[in-house]
This record gives C-alpha cells, sequence and structure tokens, in this order.
C-alpha cells in the first residue's frame, strides 16, 4: 500500500542517519577562545623611560592658561616655571611680545642662563614675535635627542618647555590646513618629552586637535560666557555642567585666583582651587560634597 511504503521509506531514512551519526568523528569542541568568556587585553612588557618630575605632578603635559588681560597670568607661568616646575627642564624656550619689556620675565631669563647654563648669546632661548620655523627646529631638534638617547639605552631622557604668552591668539598661529606647529606640539611634542604651554585669552581660537590634546587647563575669572561654556563643554563628561559652573564660580571667587583642571587626574583629584585645595567628589556620586550643584560653593578640602 502507498501508505505502508511511506512509512517504511522514512522509517529506513531514519535507520541510515543513525548510523551515519554514529560512524562520523567526534565533534570538536568548541574553540577555547570562546570558553574563556569576553577577550581580555593583555600588557606585554616593553622598555620604560622616564623624565624629571614635579612634586604631585606628571610630566611631559600640555597646558592652556586661558584669562584676560591683567589677570595674573604671567605672574602664574613664572611661578611655574620657577617653582612647581623648577629643575624639570634642561632648556625653557619662551615667545611672548613683553618677554624683554615686562620685568616679571627677568627671573626666568636668569634661570636660563645661570641655573640650566645656557648662554643665549649662541642659543636663542626667547622670542618677542611669533617664529614657527623657530619651533619646528626645536621639536626637530628634540625628536633626534629623545631617538638617539633610547639608542643609547639612556633611561631617564632629556625634556624641553615651551611657554607661548599672548601668541595663539594671532592669526598666524593657526592654519586650516591642520598642519600648523601648534597643533603638532600638542600631538606629537609629548613623545619626544616636549611640554607646551599655551597662555590665551580665548579658548574657544585653541583649535579642536589642541584642545583635545590639553592635559592641563588654569582658568582665571573669564569676561565672556561664551568662553566659560566652551571649556564647560570640554569637561562635561566628567561631571554634570551646574556643577562645573559652581567649581568655577568658587575657584574665581578671590582676585588672582584661578580654576585649576588636571585632565590626566583621576576624577577625584581633578579640579582645584589654585595648586593647594582640591574639590571633593564623593566616588561616583557626581555632585561635591558640602555643596550645591548649581550656584553653590563645592566642597573643599
Amino acid at each position: 500500500m502507498p501508505g505502508e511504503r511511506l512509512c517504511a521509506a522514512a522509517g529506513l531514512v531514519g535507520v541510515i542517519l543513525v548510523l551515519w551519526l554514529m560512524s562520523s568523528p567526534a565533534a570538536a569542541p568548541p574553540h577555547p577562545m570562546r570558553l574563556r568568556g569576553p577577550w581580555q587585553v593583555k600588557l606585554f612588557p616593553s622598555q620604560t623611560y622616564d623624565v624629571k618630575q614635579p612634586r604631585d605632578q606628571v610630566v611631559p603635559s600640555n597646558g592652556i592658561l586661558c584669562a584676560p588681560p591683567a589677570s595674573g597670568k604671567t605672574v602664574l607661568l613664572v611661578s611655574m616655571i620657577l617653582e612647581q616646575y623648577r629643575g624639570c627642564f634642561e632648556r625653557v624656550y619662551i615667545m611672548s611680545p613683553s618677554i624683554d619689556m615686562d620685568p616679571q620675565w627677568e627671573p626666568v631669563k636668569k634661570y636660563i642662563q645661570e641655573d640650566l647654563g645656557v648662554n643665549t648669546d649662541r642659543e636663542q632661548c626667547w622670542w618677542d614675535e611669533w617664529d614657527e620655523a623657530a619651533l619646528r627646529n626645536i621639536l626637530a631638534q628634540q625628536k633626534k635627542i629623545t631617538q638617539q638617547s633610547k639608542q643609547l639605552g639612556m633611561k631617564k631622557l632629556y625634556q624641553v618647555l615651551i611657554v607661548l604668552e599672548d601668541m595663539a591668539d594671532s592669526p598666524q598661529v593657526h592654519k586650516k590646513t591642520g598642519d600648523g606647529i601648534l597643533d603638532t606640539l600638542f600631538i606629537r611634542g609629548r613623545h619626544y618629552c616636549c611640554n607646551t604651554w599655551v597662555s590665551t585669552q580665548k579658548l574657544r581660537l585653541m583649535s579642536r586637535a589642541v584642545r583635545v590634546n590639553t592635559m592641563r587647563y588654569c582658568v582665571f575669572r573669564l569676561r565672556n560666557q561664551l568662553e566659560l561654556d566652551a571649556l564647560v563643554e570640554e569637561l562635561s563628561a566628567m561631571l554634570p555642567k551646574d556643577v562645573l559652573y559652581g567649581m568655577y564660580q568658587e575657584a574665581t571667587r578671590e582676585k588672582y585666583s584661578f580654576w585649576y583642571v588636571n585632565m590626566r587626574a583621576p576624577k577625584e583629584d581633578m579640579f582645584w582651587v589654585r595648586f593647594d585645595r582640591k574639590f571633593v567628589v564623593n566616588g561616583d556620586d557626581p555632585e561635591p560634597s558640602g555643596g550645591e550643584a548649581a550656584g553653590g560653593r563645592p566642597g573643599l578640602r
């Protein structure tokens, strides 16, 4: 009968399938990587190098000082060179329109000549106008020194500081082609132990490459709300904007005081009033302890 033949055929197919499975080799176990769960990044050993470090800071690093005129940023730059970062740099290079007019720079010149032992009649270390060729020569020389030091097996590397005061506001500093020396210093300079500090009156004039690669901000009392908004936007992934505004207000409440932001530090050690009082952040809670979220005075330590 047709129905019986169909059932017999189905049974025969089932028997053949069972016999084929029994004769097949055992299935291979899952790939070992799949048994270990998510992939894990492995850190392979490599040669490490060091540079002279200041107290409680890390270099190489790039920084921006943002302040209107007569806010105290030159005083801060001089203090950082002669006090906070003293002895960290084998060379200090300065470009500032006021380098030969402002007496505040005289102690730095003396430090370069006497402490660093530079004969400034033979080796130029400061300029009163923008000189891109000089900056490119400094970077090329520093790259060569760093490469040769590593080839010689030196563990402690030679590092330099470049200070650009009130130069970043000049049109010739910024190039729309993306190959400007300021961008290069902020992107590649740290690989050659080259630290760059820029003093500017307008943060928004800084290119995206410069802002992304900035590791430290020193922000004085600003006169333009758009400048403050731009800075808070840069930091808004760290804390809520209203908390950041509150920190800025507290840090700049006193005359000549500034808000210090260390982008290389953990979040709980990132925000300061000058270099001496730290804003307290309670673990994962973004609101500073002892303060209010908006318009208040965040907690300080």
